[in-house]
């Protein structure tokens, strides 16, 4: 009992929460220019949308199970099994189908339509999503005023950005699909706290990600997609892809079984920046434009609104 207290003192530990949901959305934020080279080490053609699933399943399967996997040994010390029972089928599903099925579907295909640069920049969707339906769903994670302004202010960087000439304007296919993707993963993130009560964080991440996966694969599959491993390089970049997602699912998963939703998902708007680094550096996209670093700035502000405890720096003071 001592020990499963100070486990929830750790994860409730603001320093704590920061520092893994940072190392989190950095990963998150390698997956834009990894799943662009991923295409290229594929052959995978921006018009074979199948093939793109079957991309995506592929990487979340194998999420998946190195959850399940991790959650096996960890259960050796007599923790709970992550084992799918009758009474989890249903719950799982529906996360799984918001949070990987349906997120995924939508940015798999997207992403191939705008920037690296863009497509992290609109995961800040899934940031204010969560924050405005968190606040329906769970009492305690009430809505107020410096809230609303977090995400007024963070939806100004997304515009902000748009109105750069060189991006073209914003496109339903691409840029629009990108958006919808990131809806699904807010409400994804509102789930995976509402179904946490007598659940680990590694079986609710691990087969979230399996059934998900598996869900993509077989839809591409029907479509006529196929997975052709060229070279090493293929294999390399899947393993990456899917070795950082289950790494990242499971630390978030426990983050949101400990803490408010809102205290945990406005980090998504970290990602941006480190999608718009990592695009910079291994696509090329130029990313020192005034529009980036602005909507970068605004975006980021989002999280000290949303996040910041201003009675206890009045106390402070």
């Amino acid at each position: 009992m001592e020990k499963s207290e100070n486990k929830k003192t750790l994860y409730t530990n603001r320093l704590f929460v920061s520092a893994i949901a940072v190392l989190c959305t950095m990963l998150w934020g390698t997956a834009f220019p990894a799943i662009k080279i991923g295409y290229n080490n594929f052959r995978i053609t921006a018009a074979n949308i199948p093939s793109q699933l079957m991309f995506a399943g592929a990487r979340f399967l194998l999420a998946g199970i190195i959850v399940l996997a991790a959650g096996f040994v960890i259960s050796s010390d007599g923790s709970q099994k992550p084992l799918l029972k009758k009474g989890d089928v249903f719950p799982i599903s529906v996360l799984s189908f918001f949070q990987t099925y349906g997120q995924y579907l939508f940015l798999y295909i997207g992403i191939v339509q705008t920037s690296g640069t863009r497509s992290s920049l609109y995961t800040s969707v899934a940031a204010f999503t969560s924050v405005l339906l968190s606040a329906v769903v769970f009492r305690s994670d009430n809505l107020n005023l410096r809230k609303i302004c977090g995400c007024f202010i963070g939806f100004a960087g997304i515009f902000i950005m748009l109105s750069e000439k060189d991006n073209g304007g914003m496109s339903l296919w691409g840029d629009g699909l990108v958006i919808f993707s990131n809806m699904f993963g807010g409400i994804g993130n509102v789930i995976s706290k509402k179904i946490n009560v007598g659940r680990t964080a590694a079986q609710v991440a691990g087969w979230q990600l399996t059934l998900g996966g598996i869900a993509l694969i077989l839809t591409g599959l029907i479509l006529g997609g196929s997975l052709v491993f060229y070279d090493m390089s293929c294999f390399l970049i899947l393993v990456y892809l899917g070795t950082m997602a289950g790494t990242a699912f499971l630390l978030w998963t426990m983050l949101l079984f400990h803490n408010p939703v809102s205290r945990v998902a406005v980090y998504n708007l970290l990602i941006p920046v480190f999608g718009t680094m990592w695009s910079g550096i291994f696509l090329g996209e130029n990313i020192f434009t005034i529009q980036n670093l602005l909507s970068l700035m605004f975006v980021c502000s989002g999280i000290f609104l949303v996040n910041v405890n201003i009675s206890k720096l009045r106390k402070s003071k």
